[in-house]
């Protein structure tokens, strides 16, 4: 019989054991009676092996609800990829396979897919092939606590990374009639002991070694200097522009000349950390860098790498530079700790908070800020502020006062 509505609901349940009724057009497609309950499943032989699935109670999905998963699951039974399948959506999903699809189906940056990969990679390498539902609390609190004795920062970001994609996970693999229904176990660390308390950091260039470090970095030479080419005094510039823009290092590294106006000496930085694309103008020293490298620019990066034929096309960053100068100023400065001192400074000058957001690209218009959505700072007004800032580092005015 054709197993419509009608003919589903005439079914009665048996007195003991089970009986199959089979669709007469969807050959596989059943209905199971039992002494409690009506069931439609799915039966096929392939290779070999029987395969039944159980696709849902009868007062719980309907026919043709049914025949389509019966369909689905038939095709794939015949294409020899069910049982692939069956374990990713399972809670056979192993933690590497909940992480690849994490990341497949999440819109990340690649800093964060970088990080991502580091912390399990590094800290969980161990549980890449265990079931992602059988991690237990006590294995989540113990890695934890290890990790904190290595970094209470690294501690913390790994187990939320984990909670997050064990979360996506459950999400995924549950469905209506088979609900995941246990507890996060990273849920065991905010109960139990508590998140490890990260310091904030407050480093930064101040009216005691700001004009030091700037003329170190200034005076920064080595044997690259001595090309004409697109590479020469790179890590010098990249530094310069960091002070001087107050940027993060990723969007440094990577402008691109496209998103460079030397006619209107303005940069674009393209959905950087917030999303936002942030628009800035050139001070005019900055202006004098950037005019220079772009006449020697070699390839669509401001700061390429020395070594242009690799794949890495620009620069990684300025770790060696940054070592030098600290000890021969004793300064020990982050590209970070830059974009820090230029806040500093906007502060000092008495910028108001509105244009500070906006030369560091910070958002306005917060829920609880509704006037910053309002509120437009003009490329003249930035412009002014991007010289005031190269004139406090080449000590022409003082904001320490």
């Amino acid at each position: 019989m054709k197993l419509n509505k009608s003919n589903v609901d005439a079914i009665a349940l048996t007195e003991k054991g089970q009986v199959i009724y089979r669709d007469s057009d969807l050959i596989g497609f059943a209905v199971r009676a039992t002494v409690k309950s009506k069931s439609y499943i799915v039966e096929r032989r392939h290779e070999g092996k029987l395969f039944r699935v159980t696709i849902g109670k009868t007062n719980e999905i309907t026919p043709v609800e049914a025949r389509k998963k019966a369909q689905s699951i038939l095709s794939d039974i015949s294409n020899g990829v069910y049982e692939k399948k069956k374990d990713a959506l399972s809670g056979e999903m192993t933690v590497e396979q909940a992480f690849n699809l994490y990341l497949k189906q999440r819109k990340l940056k690649q800093l964060s897919i970088n990080t991502y990969n580091h912390c399990l990679d590094s800290f969980l390498s161990d549980w890449k092939s265990k079931p992602i539902f059988e991690i237990t609390k006590k294995e989540v609190f113990d890695r934890f606590i290890k990790l904190t004795e290595y970094s209470p920062t690294q501690a913390n970001l790994t187990l939320k990374m984990f909670g997050s994609i064990w979360r996506f996970a459950q999400v995924h693999c549950s469905s209506d009639e088979n609900p995941i229904l246990k507890h996060n176990p990273v849920d065991v660390i905010p109960a139990k002991r508590g998140w490890n308390k990260s310091k904030v950091r407050t480093r930064h260039l101040d009216e005691s070694n700001i004009h030091t470090y700037y003329n170190a970095v200034l005076n920064y030479f080595t044997e690259r200097s001595l090309y004409d080419d697109a590479s020469k005094n790179a890590a010098r510039d990249l530094v310069l522009f960091i002070m001087y823009t107050g940027c993060r290092r990723n969007e440094a590294q990577t402008l691109k000349w496209e998103n460079v106006d030397m006619e209107k000496g303005l940069f674009v930085f393209k959905d950087p950390k917030n999303g936002d694309d942030h628009l800035l103008p050139m001070g005019d020293h900055l202006f004098e860098i950037i005019k220079q490298r772009y006449e020697l620019k070699g390839n669509e990066y401001v700061f390429p790498g020395s070594n242009m034929s690799t794949e890495a096309k620009h620069i990684s960053g300025a770790q060696g530079m940054l070592k030098t100068i600290g000890e021969q100023t004793g300064i020990e400065i982050s590209l970070h700790d830059l974009r820090r001192t230029f806040a500093t400074i906007c502060n000092n000058l008495d910028y108001g908070p509105y244009t500070i957001k906006r030369l560091l690209n910070h958002r306005s218009g917060a829920r609880n800020d509704v006037t910053g959505g309002y509120v437009q700072v003009s490329i003249k007004k930035l412009r002014l502020a991007m010289n005031d800032i190269e004139a406090v580092y080449q000590g022409k005015l003082n904001c320490f006062d």
